[in-house]
């Protein structure tokens, strides 16, 4: 509830179009409702988006369409009978309601991940909600929130997988949730693969016995559930193919010659302090304040691996335990290779490109903050507060600004949207009290 409360006050707060390439996202979908394909040199067409310029492309129009369907009944109707910021305005809504969606999603598949640490679950939902990023493309219209939520369900099902085995209704749930994940981004092409191969390997480790084929049950199905993803988005990524000459449609020869971008190696972007600034600045506001976003992940994120390897020592694991950290590390590890390969190539540092990892931040840290179940509370308390210190100053700046401001393009409404951000704050306020009196509680119970 406090992600809904915030993130739609931070609808309210940016006025429409105010993020970058969102005009791009919502005439996606608004072409997609009068039947036809975006093309990335026409650029938008959609009524009231604005003047066009020299560079005004369609820059979104290389991602699968599964989003845009979504939002297309919204685009489309009211575009052309209210105008675009009524239009607008209901897309973000619902993408509110994606993103809520992805924090839930995020909190399950920890309570699946590690289901004896019943504090894991709500401390990491409550970091979910509190990125900045998923706040900011919940509270716009991107398609990375439904990006995360498939993200997170793929991996939930996964742990389902390593914790109970295979069913019926958990192969279907995966090859639904495969297929919707690439037709949504190419980018979730890794989890996907990651998620197979560690559901092939289980069923070959432990699938002996299990039914007429046994342990090769696990591969005849992911096989099928391969080529079932294939069928269902394969012709989009033809389509890319035949248009631009590569799945993943981009064009970095215009992006070189009108951004003046400039490709280095891998290694030497990755040795660049200030990448590291940029994309890991998911839980401040803007990327400015890179140093502080490190600080928030890195200080809960250290204390939780420590845990971690102190468990291992003590030999408090289990095997599924640590399948399912590896299976978290090498997720994380690979959609970060794959954006630093992108952004070497002159891509963009956009730290929404790591919301596919929230799920992994997000355990890690609330491993550090529960470590101590009966300071659970304090140190998710501590945590949020510091978090607040630096997210509340930009906000009342953005409203401060909004309403010296207020003709010119679209309106924004700061007022309602300061007064859900206080909401916001009494439910997360709220949850960590809960968080302390349950760690109180179980600290008592177990002894600890």
């Amino acid at each position: 509830m406090g992600f809904i409360l915030c993130a739609a006050g931070r609808a309210l707060l940016i006025p429409l179009f105010g993020s970058v390439d969102e005009v791009n996202h919502l005439d996606y979908a608004f072409q997609l409702w009068h039947g036809q394909w975006p093309d990335f040199f026409e650029g938008p067409v959609i009524s009231g988006a604005g003047p066009k310029t020299p560079l005004s492309v369609q820059a979104v129009s290389q991602h699968p369409p599964l989003f845009y369907l979504i939002m297309a009944p919204f685009a489309g109707p009211l575009t052309d009978s209210f105008g675009v910021l009524v239009a607008g305005l209901a897309a973000r809504a619902v993408n509110v309601l994606l993103g809520a969606a992805a924090v839930a999603m995020i909190g399950y598949a920890a309570r699946l991940a590690f289901p004896k640490n019943q504090l894991l679950a709500p401390v990491a939902t409550l970091i979910a909600a509190t990125c900045c990023s998923m706040l900011g493309v919940a509270g716009a219209v991107y398609n990375d929130t439904l990006a995360t939520a498939l993200t997170a369900a793929c991996m939930a099902l996964t742990f389902q997988f390593i914790r109970s085995g295979p069913s019926r209704r958990r192969w279907i749930l995966l090859a639904v949730a495969c297929c919707a994940a690439l037709l949504t981004r190419l980018s979730l092409m890794v989890v996907v693969a990651v998620c197979m191969a560690v559901v092939v390997a289980e069923g070959i480790a432990r699938g002996a016995g299990r039914d007429r084929w046994g342990r090769w049950t696990s591969l005849a199905n992911a096989v099928l559930v391969g080529a079932l993803v294939a069928l269902s988005s394969g012709w989009f990524y033809l389509r890319n193919l035949h248009l631009t000459g590569t799945i993943t449609g981009g064009h970095p020869e215009w992006a070189a010659e009108h951004f003046n971008t400039v490709a280095v190696s891998v290694g030497e972007l990755a040795m660049r302090p200030e990448t590291w600034q940029r994309l890991l600045s998911l839980f401040v506001p803007v990327p400015a304040l890179g140093r502080v976003g490190l600080l928030l992940i890195l200080v809960p994120a250290a204390c939780g691996l420590g845990a971690g390897v102190l468990a291992i020592a003590r030999k408090q694991v289990t095997k599924a335990d640590i399948v399912v950290v590896g299976l978290l590390g090498v997720e994380a590890v690979l959609i970060l290779a794959m954006q630093l390969k992108y952004s070497a190539g002159g891509g963009g540092l956009h730290p929404r490109y790591l919301l596919p990892t929230l799920l992994t931040l997000a355990v890690v840290m609330a491993g550090g903050l529960t470590c101590s179940r009966r300071l659970a509370g304090v140190a998710t308390g501590a945590w949020l507060a510091a978090w607040a210190v630096f997210f509340v100053r930009w906000w009342w700046q953005q409203a401060q600004q909004v309403s010296a401001s207020p003709d010119g393009g679209f309106p924004a409404w700061p007022v309602p949207a300061t007064v859900l951000l206080c909401a916001g704050l009494v439910v997360w306020t709220a949850a960590v009290i809960r968080i302390g009196g349950l760690g109180r509680f179980r600290s008592r119970t177990t002894g600890k």
